[in-house]
């Protein structure tokens, strides 16, 4: 699903962070999702990691099911988005 029309909605929060809604959508499959993101990210930055986050999804039993496959100690940078399949 590298070839994807992305579409953006943002609202600011009380806390100064913003919600991004955003839908991705390929010929054969629509995802959205809700991101949670600082005032000092970029936009470039929420499009890379919405993509990154598509792209890990094409192996789906790791990307969905990552705790059963990490049994020590990791480094949790993907916290603060949610994407769901239409």
């Amino acid at each position: 699903m590298s070839n994807y029309k992305l579409k953006l909605k943002s609202k600011k929060l009380i806390s100064g962070n913003y919600q991004i809604d955003f839908t991705a959508q390929a010929s054969s499959q629509e995802l959205y999702g809700y991101l949670l993101a600082e005032k000092s990210v970029s936009v470039k930055e929420v499009v890379e990691k919405i993509g990154r986050h598509i792209e890990a999804m094409q192996n789906s039993e790791r990307y969905y099911q990552r705790n059963l496959f990490s049994l020590t100690n990791r480094e949790n940078n993907s916290g603060k988005i949610l994407i769901f399949k239409r």
